[in-house]
């Protein structure tokens, strides 16, 4: 899979860092926007280097119709929500909370191997 940042530079090597780049894309969106962002980004970017083997790709572009957030990584895992019948169980919230902010979520397995998870949040 070839290595993108499409929001322009190298890609995030953390969490913060992944933050820090959507923020600066971010300038002028009505700020709880900007925060659901922010938590989406962080959600995403955590699972990619937990379950991804890293990001392979990183972009942040604000639209008339929405924000697009786009990670990529090198696994074809696809994301699960785990049931959460018979009690508490740890893991698994992040990809829930990505559900329910985004607007429309796609995920692209891609021939090369790896995927990248668009997500659209309102803006």
């Amino acid at each position: 899979m070839p290595t993108t940042a499409r929001s322009g530079g190298a890609l995030p090597a953390s969490i913060g860092e992944a933050r820090d780049m959507a923020r600066a894309r971010l300038t002028g969106i009505d700020p709880e926007r900007v925060e659901d962002c922010l938590l989406v980004v962080s959600e995403l970017v955590t699972n990619a280097f937990r379950y991804g083997d890293g990001i392979a790709r990183f972009e942040v572009l604000p639209g008339p119709d929405g924000i697009r957030v786009s990670v990529g990584d090198r696994s074809s895992r696809l994301p699960v929500t785990p049931q959460t019948e018979g009690g508490f169980l740890p893991g698994g919230y992040g990809w829930r909370l990505v559900r329910r902010l985004a607007q429309d979520i796609r995920v692209t397995l891609l021939a090369q191997g790896g995927k990248v998870i668009q997500v659209v949040l309102p803006r």
